[in-house]
């Protein structure tokens, strides 16, 4: 189950609902850096073919994960009619119960042509799903040739396949802070540009606006990413974080890397003594990790008392809040809640990663892959017809668009070459909304948000160039869990016990750390640690 997928159920809890990596609504576009190309069928798709039916399965509930999509679904069946002539049988299924059904439809060989794959790696290693290699950089599927270059295919190969389709529409969605820029400016204090600008700001909030939450809580996380930058943990300190699975705040094992990349130079969980620590450079080891709930620790004043007991607790408030964590990809998504309530209110951005606040290129850290997947089995009868329907999609902007942001003029309205907007006079809450991440996405096909300032239009575009990327040491790299999933299962279910409490400042930092060591050792996480150790030795072995 890929990262951004794990992230969906805090999605439903954070002060902006609309996280552009994988939201509860529609998805959240942003600007294209490729040519838009002009609407001719491909290849693959210029004759009338015979009449087929894909049966289609996405994740979602109606009106949290999707709304009034089946429109835009028999426009595509009305355009496509003379060539591709195909049928979208498309079932929806909860989230809580799409691990659970999706393992049963590859088992039971039910007529499925195109799912999202939670548990990727299994299925590749049981054989369930085809290999769709044939299809990519070639020129009969000229779509899928545009919008995947060879690199981006080779990075999301599994175990040297092409078993799913990569699907994301850029390599990060720049984490940060929306606030009251209004409240800002009435207490005559300047932009945020650091902790310590935002420590004054909500010491200020709390002070004067007594009907006002200071910092609205993510959750039972509540300051989430806030206090670290993965970018310079990773790039400049070679450490990184595992194995959260697909939460990166529920990873407890840090790994150092040597400095000529070559091997495991220290391994340690969280809680650890010093000791342990020891081999790991302490800026993005033990003194990072510290620093991250210390400070959690010294904000937590500004959340919510109840934050453990009710979470949810702000979900509709958000004019309430003077800040909170967000996604740039939410920010507009966000700024348009607050301001339906609070037409005055004005709202800022502020990057919490270094590389992002000075846009910096060659700064973000990445292995190349992608956020989500979407797969065919290897059962399907239909897999040719199934990748000529993909080739429809990602062949140029128009088509793309039709899935992303349903019919033009009736769902959404473009804003000069790239940006688009929802028609005067259309209830966003009733008009259509697709999950892009788990179809449509892709680097190459992009539109930004119309309307938005000025400062945070610069991240969108900053995230969306190529050179903004640099390939950290372990690209290519894939914790094989299979030897020790009941131990990081285990190990998983301590950290969901403790993390609230660190990661929203509540109690004594030292005494959860140690009480959260003794249940890690407890699950197995030295067996974790020497497993990791292992797996990362070897793949540095054979890097050329």
């Amino acid at each position: 189950m890929n990262k951004k997928f794990l992230v969906l159920p805090l999605a439903a809890t954070m002060l902006a609902a609309s996280i552009a990596g994988c939201s509860n609504g529609s998805s959240k576009p942003a600007e294209s850096t490729a040519p838009k190309g002009n609407t001719a069928e491909s290849t693959a798709s210029a004759k009338k073919k015979d009449p087929v039916t894909l049966n289609i399965r996405f994740f979602g509930t109606e009106n949290g994960h999707y709304r009034a999509v089946d429109p835009a679904f028999r426009e595509f069946e009305k355009r496509t009619k003379d060539t591709l002539n195909t049928t979208l049988n498309v079932v929806w299924t909860p989230p809580a119960d799409y691990g659970t059904k999706h393992q049963l439809w590859m088992t039971s060989g039910e007529d499925v042509d195109l799912f999202i794959p939670w548990e990727l790696n299994k299925f590749a290693k049981d054989g369930v799903l085809a290999d769709l290699g044939k299809y990519f950089n070639n020129p009969q599927y000229p779509g899928l040739q545009k919008a995947f270059s060879p690199e981006y295919i080779n990075d999301n190969k599994i175990f040297g396949k092409t078993y799913a389709i990569p699907i994301t529409n850029t390599f990060m969605d720049m984490e940060g802070v929306i606030y009251r820029k209004d409240l800002l400016k009435k207490y005559g204090m300047k932009d945020i540009s650091s902790y310590d600008d935002l420590y004054n700001y909500l010491e200020k909030v709390k002070e004067n606006e007594k009907d006002m939450v200071p910092f609205g809580n993510y959750g039972n996380t509540a300051f989430f990413k806030l206090f670290t930058d993965i970018n310079a943990q990773q790039l400049e300190g070679k450490v990184f974080p595992f194995t959260g699975i697909g939460n990166p705040k529920k990873n407890f094992v840090y790994a150092q890397i040597a400095d000529d990349g070559k091997s495991v130079a220290g391994v340690a969980a969280l809680g650890d003594p010093a000791s342990e620590w020891a081999n790991i450079n302490p800026k993005y080891g033990l003194d990072y990790v510290m620093n991250q709930f210390n400070q959690a620790k010294r904000f937590n004043k500004f959340i919510p008392a109840d934050t453990l007991a009710n979470p949810n607790g702000l979900v509709g408030k958000e004019e309430k809040v003077a800040a909170g964590y967000v996604p740039v990809g939410g920010f507009k998504g966000t700024a348009d809640k607050i301001k339906a309530k609070n037409p005055n209110a004005e709202l800022g951005f502020w990057p919490i990663f270094k590389n992002n606040q000075e846009l910096k290129p060659g700064t973000q850290s990445t292995d190349g892959k992608a956020w989500n997947f979407i797969a065919i089995p290897a059962s399907s009868k239909k897999i040719d017809r199934t990748m000529e329907f993909l080739d429809w999609i990602f062949s140029n902007q128009e088509n793309n668009d039709l899935f992303t942001y349903g019919i033009k003029g009736t769902n959404w309205e473009p804003v000069g070459t790239n940006q688009w907007k929802i028609p005067d006079g259309v209830d966003p809450a009733k008009n259509y909304g697709f999950p892009g991440y788990q179809l449509t996405w892709n680097p190459t096909l992009n539109r930004m948000p119309a309307d938005l300032p000025e400062q945070v239009q610069k991240y969108y575009e900053y995230q969306f160039k190529p050179d903004t990327y640099k390939k950290h040491v372990l690209a290519g790299f894939t914790f094989d869990q299979e030897p020790v999933k009941s131990e990081i299962a285990k190990c998983n279910t301590v950290m969901d016990k403790y993390l609230p409490f660190l990661l929203s400042g509540f109690g004594d930092v030292n005494e959860n750390l140690s009480k959260m060591n003794a249940d890690l050792k407890a699950a197995g996480v030295d067996k974790i640690k020497e497993e990791l150790k292992k797996q990362i030795n070897a793949f540095l072995a054979q890097k050329k």
